[in-house]
């Protein structure tokens, strides 16, 4: 009993250490062009469009952790497993230039006006 015990357990550990690792790699598949004027960056912006949308902005439910993007104030916030939330900043500038968030939150009636703004907009 005790080693069918230390065998869930140690199958949840990796299970969850699997979810972590691919919901932080699908949160920004993109690399480069962290200097201003944030060019020459590679790989998949986010996808905005395919998140699940709410009253305050836009939902991506992961594995482990959910991201919520904030379209009224430009947050992101996160929550793992539905219980321990805790709000992760505010949108960067570079995530601004080349994800453009703003876009899909105009896209779908939300006020961005608060949020800090790029002059290479």
């Amino acid at each position: 009993m005790k080693g069918f015990l230390i065998g869930v357990g140690l199958t949840a550990l990796v299970a969850l250490i699997v979810g972590l690792t691919l919901d932080i790699r699908s949160f920004d598949r993109t690399s480069g062009g962290y200097e201003y004027p944030y060019d020459n960056w590679t790989g998949e912006i986010i996808d905005f469009s395919s998140m699940y949308q709410t009253s305050e902005g836009l939902y991506q439910k992961g594995y482990v952790i959910d991201l919520f993007f904030n379209c009224n104030h430009g947050l992101i916030t996160w929550e793992v497993f539905g219980v321990f939330k805790g709000e992760f900043r505010t949108f960067s500038e570079r995530a601004i230039v080349v994800h453009r968030p703003q876009d899909e939150c105009e896209s779908r009636g939300f006020n961005t006006n608060s949020w800090a703004i790029s002059d290479l907009l």
